[in-house]
């Protein structure tokens, strides 16, 4: 946690700063090295997509349970769909419901968990019972369960597994706010008169920003892997978009005959899981191990 003044919390460029300082040394992290190169090359996979397939997801073709060519890297479905480029198109479902998804739990969680370590008392007390009592059921059960209320598809989704993610960050948020709200740049704006949402959002949030950022990325891997689990019960993004989930569940009829069909996406899903773990750990490292 970076260094602060007794009247003043870090700056925005110091915590910038902060950030490529930690890159620079996740260098000499190999797991978490690693990591980065995983998400990053999903990433450009996923921005890249229109441009290294010649084939549009939802094509159809005549060739059918083709296995992995030349011509079709991954082979083709039951459609004669290419699979290479279903799981390229895929990569942007996964990273768009998952940066959704985690970017909506990170800020309901922050302020849920904030909110309850700086005021304290009943405020404290009714926010931690109403984490306690979302955190007792199951992340997927939670999403299947409003998922068969509100029905399927992206947009619900996202609204589901950011709940599911608000009070974990939650928890994690009060844990880092309370040994910050006591220092002494904190007590020094109170005495300047300035506003709790000032202190809250400009003297306490940028010193929890490292804590919160570690969480983050351990968030980001699960609403890969829970988005894929909606995907593959038919309760995420709907056929014929391509959706990795998705993918493996419409393969099951097919394994024997077609392996390949559930092996890619399922080899997808690992990637980007293991890539945003590693990633996550190697934070957790370079900025303190706090969390």
């Amino acid at each position: 946690m970076a260094e602060s003044s007794p009247d003043l919390a870090p700056s925005l460029w110091e915590r910038v700063k902060n950030g490529f300082s930690y890159l620079s040394r996740l260098r000499r992290k190999p797991l978490g090295f690693a990591g980065l190169i995983i998400i990053v090359f999903w990433i450009l996979i996923s921005i890249l997509a229109p441009y290294i397939t010649p084939y549009g997801p939802t094509d159809f073709s005549t060739d059918k349970f083709v296995g992995p060519s030349l011509k079709h890297p991954f082979g083709t479905d039951r459609w004669g769909r290419d699979v290479f480029t279903r799981v390229v198109v895929g990569s942007r479902t996964a990273f768009s419901l998952a940066l959704s998804a985690t970017f909506l739990g990170l800020i309901g969680g922050t302020a849920l968990g904030l909110s309850s370590a700086y005021f304290g008392g009943w405020v404290e007390e009714l926010l931690g019972r109403f984490m306690d009592v979302l955190m007792s059921f199951p992340a997927l059960l939670i999403a299947m369960f409003v998922l068969g209320v509100l029905g399927p598809g992206t947009i619900n989704v996202i609204i589901v597994i950011g709940i599911a993610h608000a009070p974990r960050i939650g928890r994690v948020a009060r844990s880092a706010t309370l040994q910050v709200k006591n220092q002494e740049f904190v007590e020094a704006a109170r005495v300047r008169g300035e506003s709790d949402l000032y202190i809250m959002g400009a003297e306490i949030l940028p010193n929890i920003l490292d804590t919160l950022g570690v969480e983050a990325a351990i968030r980001f891997a699960y609403s890969i892997f829970l988005s894929a689990s909606l995907g593959f019960l038919g309760l995420g993004v709907q056929p014929p978009s391509p959706d990795w989930g998705l993918m493996i569940s419409e393969s099951r009829s097919y394994l024997q005959v077609a392996p390949w069909l559930a092996i890619f996406p399922a080899l997808a899903i690992a990637s980007m899981v293991l890539g945003a773990n590693f990633f996550a750990e190697g934070l957790e490292e370079v900025t303190g191990g706090e969390r």
